[in-house]
């Protein structure tokens, strides 16, 4: 589930009643996720991605409370939305950023850097045409943009209109010749022209100004192959590998690089490797369908033919860790815990970084183990590696409440509304909490727990009677 609403809460009716210590917050945790996971292959970074320097997700997490807050203060205010936007995109929350540039853009239709947020979101779900008609928009507003140019540029290219990218990206270089994306998307659109000299020209001039961008040295590695100079192509190849050891593409480059300058040897390694990895490419695109197929019948309701699904998936790739999630949010629903609790285990052993998966863990060690400490620790990695995680700091926010952190607490409930301000679970929550930190019902807490009433009124029940008799 992902409304993290406590009337709503997946976790099974085990029969198990946890400690009086949990009292008050952790038998109503919100659950574990049931977002869909679907795997794809990825495409391509954008260029623009490789021109901004991004804040950290803790940096747009501090700024989304004073954001929203803005709004409230001047809803009528283009900026404040599109600050809001940004913020929710950057924290991965592309519908609520969507919304809100939204409103930006009725507010002011013709403000140019919202006309580019939006573009970039259409642009992230691979809709390139529509997204280059905002990035038009933007230039026709505010010629001298260098990100409506740059984006316009790389929808151009992904479009195959190679001239009218390198009018973009030329035009780009104009305003800024350190952009290193643009010089990359140069280099894209040389290659597509045969022009391979000035291809990786253009890639080092990336290079040069960015020397971690390993799309533009993946690129110069290319050129440099077409113009076969194979020694310097395999030195790249090289570094490539180091950073993407996984490519089959590139492995087959190195092996015929190699080849060309008389390594046979190293060459037929690395052709072997490249098969091999092309092999496994071929299992994990079988294995990553059915997983898909999964989330598809589990958001259809049909979760026993949904966990037979991920359970081919994982049979197939028994390291595939999204899977492992997947089966055991369907175990969980179903309310097998204990079933449950070895995939969420498996997940997090084979991927760390799997913040949903965390999260999952943690329900269930309070469920199976109640080990609120443990659970505790599992619910701060959640948030730690998906700071925009709103489930995950309301978990966090009601365990540390369960065992009487308040203090620690408030900020995570503060962190879950900023996310999701209609989380109702989130407003009684802090209400209760701000309550319990001042022994008394202040304004603020009142406030908070008539909003979360309002949006639920069937948490009443978790609202001691004493508190309710002072909302009338």
């Amino acid at each position: 589930m992902s409304s993290g609403d406590f009337r709503q809460s997946a976790r099974p009716a085990s029969g198990c009643v946890l400690p009086v210590a949990l009292a008050f917050l952790v038998n109503l945790l919100s659950g574990v996720v049931c977002a869909a996971q679907v795997t794809a292959i990825p495409s391509d970074q954008h260029l623009a991605s490789s021109a901004v320097q991004e804040r950290s997700q803790q940096q747009w997490l501090a700024e989304l409370g004073p954001d929203r807050r803005a709004v409230a203060a001047d809803p009528d205010s283009a900026q404040a939305w599109l600050s809001l936007g940004r913020a929710l995109h950057a924290l991965g929350n592309s519908p609520a950023a969507e919304q809100a540039i939204d409103d930006a853009l009725r507010r002011d239709p013709e403000m140019s850097d919202a006309l580019v947020a939006k573009g970039s979101l259409l642009a992230d779900e691979e809709k390139w045409s529509e997204a280059a008609q905002l990035f038009r928009r933007a230039i026709a507003v505010s010629p001298r943009s260098s990100a409506a140019h740059l984006w316009l540029g790389d929808m151009l290219l992904r479009g195959g209109d190679f001239t009218g990218a390198d009018r973009e990206l030329a035009t780009v270089l104009q305003f800024d010749p350190q952009d290193s994306g643009a010089w990359r998307g140069k280099g894209l659109v040389a290659l597509e022209k045969g022009d391979f000299a000035g291809a990786a020209s253009d890639f080092r001039q990336a290079l040069t100004i960015r020397p971690d961008n390993i799309d533009a040295e993946e690129g110069l590695a290319h050129a440099l192959s077409a113009e076969h100079k194979w020694p310097l192509a395999a030195q790249v190849l090289q570094r490539v590998l180091a950073a993407r050891p996984d490519s089959a593409a590139d492995a087959a480059a190195l092996g015929t690089a190699l080849e060309r300058i008389g390594d046979r040897s190293a060459a037929q390694k690395q052709l072997a490797r490249a098969g091999e990895l092309s092999d496994r490419q071929l299992i994990l695109l079988r294995a990553e369908g059915d997983n898909n197929w999964g989330v598809e019948l589990r958001t259809k309701g049909q979760s026993a033919a949904a966990a037979s699904a991920f359970r081919r998936a994982i049979q197939e790739d028994p390291g595939f860790c999204e899977a492992h999630d997947n089966l055991g949010t369907v175990l969980w629903i179903e309310q097998n815990p204990n079933a449950a609790m070895p995939e969420f285990n498996a997940a997090v052993h084979c991927d760390p970084r799997l913040a949903s998966a965390r999260n999952n863990l943690g329900m269930t060690l309070l469920e199976i183990r109640h080990d609120l400490p443990a659970a505790i620790a599992q619910f701060r990695a959640a948030v730690d590696l998906q700071p925009g995680f709103a489930l995950a700091h309301l978990n966090l926010a009601k365990a540390l409440a369960a065992g009487r952190e308040f203090s620690a607490a408030e900020p995570e409930f503060r962190y879950a509304i900023a996310l999701d301000p209609g989380m109702a679970s989130a407003h009684v929550g802090l209400g209760l909490v701000l309550a319990a930190e001042k022994g008394m019902l202040s304004a603020e807490a009142r406030a908070e727990l008539m909003e979360g009433l309002h949006l639920d009124p069937a948490l009443r029940g978790i609202v001691p009677s004493s508190y309710l008799a002072q909302l009338q």
